[in-house]
């Protein structure tokens, strides 16, 4: 199992105020992005720098093998 994080940053026009921010960053923190700082940028500008973090499995062949065997051995049967 490996660990991968994705980065990426939102800007947002202080005069926009809060609300717009706020509903921003709940819609993705809702797809699994974390802010991890906030920055002032020309006295108008706030830079959000977010993360995601994401698990990638590491294959496991003698685990695919079991299972391609049990599929090929496992009947489906209908009972009428």
């Amino acid at each position: 199992m490996k660990k991968q994080y994705e980065n990426m940053y939102l800007v947002f026009q202080v005069a926009e105020g809060p609300k717009i921010i706020i509903e921003s960053l709940n819609t993705y923190g809702q797809e699994g992005w974390e802010v991890k700082t906030m920055i002032s940028v020309a006295g108008d500008k706030l830079v959000a720098f977010m993360a995601r973090e994401s698990v990638i499995e590491d294959p496991d062949p003698a685990k695919s093998a079991k299972k391609k065997l049990d599929s090929i051995w496992t009947a489906e049967t209908e009972e009428s």
